[in-house]
């Protein structure tokens, strides 16, 4: 791994994106590295690296550069980690415990079942809002959620029926990539 110079700290904290380039050249494939070691699911890896390297842009100031980047950007990617499991462990007992309430009482079986279709949408919406870029996921919860036609989300958002027809496509790869990994309701 080459280091990066003075100068290209300087100019990161400054702000300079040539800057940012290059730090992210030199510390991405690692980070990348780690979040995948961790998730094995390359869209949750993928998400976790951009939000790693966004708070680093936006905490850039905090840097000091006598003692470089590369610790502050580890500390960086465990806490955007250790937050990831944190809300997934969340999800989980929060179905889990919905889904005990729901199995002990009998007579509420049909609305535990509705319950348990609600915590699945909101963890589906969640997993959505995380994984999907913008137009991609309004795209998605117009169609599923809307109810909308191709024509009438491309009319709504003012792009092409094709252009509608490959978000959908393509969130629908990554949401079902999510589904086999284990991670996804």
């Amino acid at each position: 791994m080459k280091n990066l110079g003075h100068k290209v700290v300087e100019g990161f904290i400054n702000g300079n994106e040539e800057s940012f380039n290059q730090v992210f050249d030199v510390f991405s494939r690692s980070i990348w590295s780690f979040f995948y070691q961790n998730t094995r699911s390359k869209e949750i890896t993928e998400e976790l690296v951009n939000n790693t390297f966004m708070r680093l842009w936006k905490y850039r100031s905090n840097i000091e550069p006598e003692k470089g980047i590369k610790n502050y950007l580890n500390k960086i990617a465990r806490s955007i980690f250790y937050n990831w499991l944190e809300q997934v462990s969340r999800d989980e007992k929060m179905k889990e415990r919905y889904s005990s309430d729901c199995k002990h009482n009998e007579q509420n079986q049909q609305e535990c079942n509705d319950l348990d279709t609600s915590i699945d949408l909101k963890l589906l919406i969640d997993h959505v809002h995380a994984l999907l870029p913008e137009k991609r996921r309004k795209v998605f919860l117009l169609s599923r959620f809307g109810g909308m036609s191709y024509a009438e989300i491309a009319s709504h958002l003012s792009i092409g029926k094709e252009t509608v027809k490959d978000h959908l496509s393509k969130a629908s790869q990554t949401l079902s990539a999510l589904n086999k990994t284990g991670d996804y309701i």
